[in-house]
């Protein structure tokens, strides 16, 4: 990604002071305070979209990285070549560590409190087919298309590596827990879930990690990243965090008890809700993880680290269903 020229930053009334590189955007310092200007693949409409939750979030005292709109009133804005970039606040502090129990807690009650600020959401009608989050057995009957492709690409292989011969033993009990997931997903009316969500105005961040959380200097978080929100059920930025989290510490069932008391102690969570989220944790994902890597890289050299992976998934599939039938099903 080239340098910007000092012709593209008079689109926007800004006055730079400085540039920096970092991962796959520059950092510009300006007398307006820090941003970052990145790539933007979305349409026009979409960056609208984005940017009413993040001012509805400004509004309400959230530090959210908003976008600055150039000198046309718009938010994508092509560069010499008619590459489209965004330019957005940006905030100085290190991403939240979910090595400090008390740390992930607050970022679970931060978490609430923007979900609470997300409800009540109006969505324009042009906007609305791409903000809205898929149901449970969509997404699943995707993931199971993809289990089932790579299962018959392995089989067909002549010559098979150390990691395609595990993973077609391994196979059929995850594919298994996979089908069950789906069939549940059907039976367990997530699909009116889904849609009370979006009618409520109910949005998601929708990738909500330790990596799209900055802790400032003060303390406080800055959310960042929200180029994946979306209308939705919002336990499903919970499952996410939740479940990095969980993979990380062995399934600590103390701690996933305090995740989830912290969740619901700032926002009222409906039972229906904890119906998803048991959802979401019974699907093999770390096993379709895997495999999506492998279908995605290179079949001439796969890593050792994803042999390693796949060889641990089964003793993690055991912690995890131990917290299921433990702490997560009370409550449902």
């Amino acid at each position: 990604m080239e340098e910007k020229s000092p012709e593209f930053f008079e689109k926007y009334e800004i006055t730079v002071t400085g540039t920096a590189r970092t991962r796959g955007a520059f950092r510009i310092d300006t007398e307006q305070g820090p941003k970052l200007l990145l790539p933007y693949s979305g349409s026009e409409c979409r960056a609208v979209f984005e940017q009413s939750l993040l001012s509805r979030l400004g509004e309400q005292g959230f530090s959210v990285d908003q976008y600055c709109p150039n000198r046309d009133g718009t938010y994508v804005t092509p560069d010499e070549y008619g590459e489209p970039f965004l330019l957005k606040d940006w905030y100085f502090g290190e991403e939240c560590n979910i090595k400090k129990p008390e740390q992930a807690v607050a970022a679970v009650k931060h978490l609430a409190a923007l979900h609470n600020a997300l409800t009540g959401v109006e969505v324009s009608g042009e906007a609305l087919p791409g903000a809205m989050q898929k149901s449970l057995p969509e997404l699943f009957e995707k993931r199971n298309r993809e289990l089932r492709r790579v299962r018959s690409f392995i089989r067909e292989k002549r010559k098979k590596a150390y990691f395609e011969t595990i993973y077609l033993n391994t196979f059929p009990e995850f594919y298994k827990k996979a089908e069950e997931a789906l069939a549940w997903a059907k039976e367990r009316g997530s699909e009116g879930t889904l849609t009370a969500s979006i009618k409520a105005g109910r949005a998601c961040h929708g990738t909500y990690t330790h990596h799209n959380l900055l802790v400032q200097y003060d303390g406080t978080f800055a959310t960042v990243n929200f180029d994946k929100a979306c209308l939705g059920v919002q336990i499903a930025d919970f499952y996410l965090f939740f479940r990095k989290l969980m993979e990380k510490t062995g399934w600590n069932r103390q701690l996933a008890e305090e995740l989830m008391e912290a969740y619901s102690f700032v926002r009222q969570v409906e039972k229906a809700e904890w119906q998803v989220f048991y959802l979401l944790l019974s699907y093999p994902e770390k096993f379709w993880k895997i495999t999506n890597s492998y279908h995605n890289g290179k079949k001439s050299w796969i890593p050792q680290k994803t042999t390693e992976k796949l060889l641990a998934v089964k003793e993690q599939e055991k912690e995890k269903e131990a917290l299921l039938s433990e702490v997560v099903v009370r409550w449902c």
